[in-house]
């Protein structure tokens, strides 16, 4: 397929780069196996690199930690944080164990409360990326099409709801804008806000417009799938460039997901250039791997970082409040290393 062809691409994408995979659940499985059976299905569907999540829960950051270590060139560790309970040097400690990058979710706070500010400071100056779940958070039971009087669902809810009760949990604390707080607090930090910000896309694709260190994972399945589609949010909402495959399903479904997607992405007639940098090149060019590693991670932006600080504020920059909304910024493409194009 021409890179710039909209015509449909019925080929599987060469290499992907799933940005959204948890440890596969269950503690009672042997975390080396759990391991070799996600390589597999990886191999079996081009997935060359997958940003792995851990958890504080049970055991999980610690089988994330053996996988990374035994499968560095597959597997990028993702701390699952617990905020409020985490620290400056509990982050520096996964950093040097080989993470490199955060998962958030689960706040009794909102995310942009400064009590957090700590955690996000120390992983911007490490160079870690933070991966934060936004919008309302599941509950295990899509209630779409059960019934919440059967009394089988009220087992099967019970337990969460149990846990929850009188905490103060909230997806408000999850929002999408929160993330534009932490985007102007923290320029360097890179962002990742899972699910596109699902019920609230505006914001999510307005804040992706404007804030260069924010892109959105498109988790979530047959409901952001189709408002995906629905609303043709990727292109004239939001940039080819900002948004990250991503899967965050069970093993048995990647295969789907991925068909799923190429077929949205024919029906959207994007091009073969864009689906690569969503299926691989944007997150490739986020955590600074392969080719790109000392090219796009945020150290090898110090130059011109440091250069701008000596500098007036440019008045014609887009996103100024000074400059035209709709304004192009000019700028020097020579700054561009045509790595970053490719």
């Amino acid at each position: 397929m021409v890179e710039n062809s909209r015509e449909r691409d019925r080929s599987q994408p060469q290499r992907i780069f799933d940005t959204h995979i948890h440890f596969p659940w269950g503690e009672e499985r042997d975390p080396v196996e759990a391991t070799e059976e996600l390589i597999e299905v990886c191999r079996r569907h081009n997935v060359v690199k997958v940003a792995l999540l851990g958890s504080r829960w049970a055991d999980y950051n610690e089988r994330v930690a053996g996988a990374i270590e035994r499968h560095p060139d597959l597997f990028l560790g993702m701390y699952g944080v617990e905020l409020g309970e985490d620290s400056s040097e509990s982050i520096r400690e996964a950093h040097a164990r080989g993470f490199r990058g955060l998962k958030v979710i689960h706040a009794f706070k909102p995310y942009d409360d400064r009590a957090f500010w700590p955690i996000y400071e120390t992983a911007e100056a490490l160079g870690m990326v933070c991966l934060f779940h936004t919008g309302v958070v599941g509950g295990g039971v899509d209630f779409r099409d059960t019934d919440p009087f059967d009394p089988e669902v009220v087992r099967r809810t019970r337990f969460w709801e149990k846990r929850a009760a009188g905490q103060g949990f909230s997806s408000a604390h999850m929002d999408p804008i929160l993330l534009d707080t932490l985007a102007f607090a923290f320029p360097r930090l890179r962002i990742i806000g899972a699910h596109l910000g699902v019920g609230q896309y505006d914001y999510a694709c307005h804040i992706a417009r404007w804030r260069r260190n924010v892109f959105w994972d498109l988790s979530g399945g047959e409901l952001v799938r189709r408002h995906t589609f629905e609303r043709h949010l990727i292109g004239p909402e939001i940039s080819a460039f900002k948004v990250l495959f991503a899967s965050d399903c069970g093993l048995e479904k990647l295969g789907d997901e991925i068909a799923d997607w190429q077929a949205v992405f024919d029906l959207l007639r994007l091009t073969h250039g864009e689906r690569e940098r969503i299926f691989y090149g944007n997150a490739a060019r986020l955590f600074a791997i392969d080719e790109f590693a000392g090219v796009t991670d945020e150290a090898a932006y110090n130059a011109i970082w440091e250069a701008d600080e000596a500098e007036p504020a440019d008045s014609s920059a887009a996103g100024s409040e000074l400059a035209a909304l709709e304004e192009e910024p000019e700028g020097d493409a020579s700054i561009v290393s045509d790595a970053i194009n490719r």
